[in-house]
């Protein structure tokens, strides 16, 4: 089993004097993951949250690629709805270009109507949006000049709609004629470029909330990512119906990573994890659930705080229950001092990433 990073928008917090201690936090947290062998840290993205500092998910990461060698990076939940389908093609495809193949989509369909309305984008039509702007990514990755003629997606502007056949490979013709040879031509097909490294293209993970989220990774053969603060329970029963869904279109969850983020912290014993990272995650998931939830509540099926024995324990425990081959840890919240977040991250090293490898 992997072991990975993740750094939320729920977790953020602080104001805008803080940010660049922030940044300057999670880069040394995420080049120390790197470098004792931690498989993956992912950023979430959000907008228009007071303290907030992931409205610019491919920024942080940009930064990453250059300073780590190993670690794979990505987004958590990005909102593809709200940014035009070729921009995040473009992004990503650059940050699989710097980090030397290590880039992870992970997409999300969007819940803030606060920042739907802001972008100017029904919040209604967000699933929609969502699907067709991850069938234009892929195509676009693996593809040479295409048209696509989606219901929110026109590339080139003038291609007519086709709600059945969106996407159209450009034609050979002779004589060919490259791109830049095309001065004063309107173009009816176009290429995304660059193209990211990974062939045919770098992973892809749904946030899943719900069943019908679930449905859409399974149909195209993408993992899941269950939402940021989900139950036990709650990841367990969308593990279940993404089996069932995988099924249902012939394939089997051994095709596909099968991640899962956990609020974990690791010390030397179970007291000393909760009084150092305890009261900070009972306030953050307080405002997380909008309700006055219990530490011990939150311990039962969110939280795992503990020694490496009783971390490595829950983790086992969660894989048995739901086929999970990577656990993404959240180490950090407000509250929790920069310098005990790099303790914890070593000892996890030292004690728990090898035992879940074996």
């Amino acid at each position: 089993m992997k072991s990975g990073l993740y750094y939320g928008w729920e977790g953020t917090g602080g104001g805008a004097a803080d940010a660049a201690d922030i940044f300057g936090q999670i880069l040394e947290q995420v080049e120390l993951g790197d470098y004792l062998g931690f498989d993956s840290a992912l950023i979430g993205e959000s907008h228009f949250v007071e303290g907030d500092l992931t409205g610019s998910v491919v920024d942080l990461l940009g930064a990453l690629a250059g300073s780590t060698r190993f670690i794979r990076l990505g987004s958590a939940g990005k909102a593809l709805a709200l940014q035009h389908p070729a921009n995040v093609a473009e992004d990503f495809a650059v940050i699989d270009l710097l980090s030397n193949g290590r880039a992870i989509l992970g997409a999300g369909i969007g819940h803030s109507e606060t920042a739907f309305d802001a972008f100017s984008v029904p919040f209604e039509e967000r699933r929609e949006r969502f699907a067709e702007a991850l069938d234009f990514i892929r195509k676009a990755w693996s593809s040479d000049a295409f048209s696509y003629g989606g219901r929110f997606t026109r590339f080139p502007k003038k291609t007519p709609v086709d709600a059945v056949e969106p996407f159209t490979p450009e034609p050979y013709e002779k004589p060919f004629r490259l791109q830049w040879q095309r001065a004063g031509l309107e173009p009816k097909y176009l290429a995304v470029t660059p193209r990211p490294l990974q062939i045919p293209h770098p992973p892809i993970w749904v946030e899943a909330l719900e069943v019908a989220d679930t449905a859409i990774a399974a149909e195209n053969g993408y993992g899941i990512l269950p939402r940021p603060g989900t139950s036990d329970a709650e990841v367990i029963a969308l593990y279940r119906s993404f089996g069932e869904a995988m099924a249902g279109c012939g394939r089997t969850l051994a095709e596909v990573e099968r991640p899962v983020i956990r609020d974990v912290f690791c010390a030397e014993s179970r007291d000393e994890a909760i009084a150092i990272a305890g009261a900070p995650l009972l306030t953050l998931y307080r405002q997380l659930l909008d309700a006055n939830v219990s530490l011990d509540a939150l311990l039962e099926d969110r939280l795992i705080l503990g020694d490496p024995d009783q971390v490595f324990d829950r983790f086992k425990l969660l894989q048995q229950e739901t086929g999970i081959n990577h656990v993404i840890c959240r180490f950090w919240a407000p509250g929790i001092a920069h310098d005990a977040v790099m303790r914890s991250l070593r000892l996890y090293a030292g004690e728990v990433i090898t035992r879940l490898r074996s």
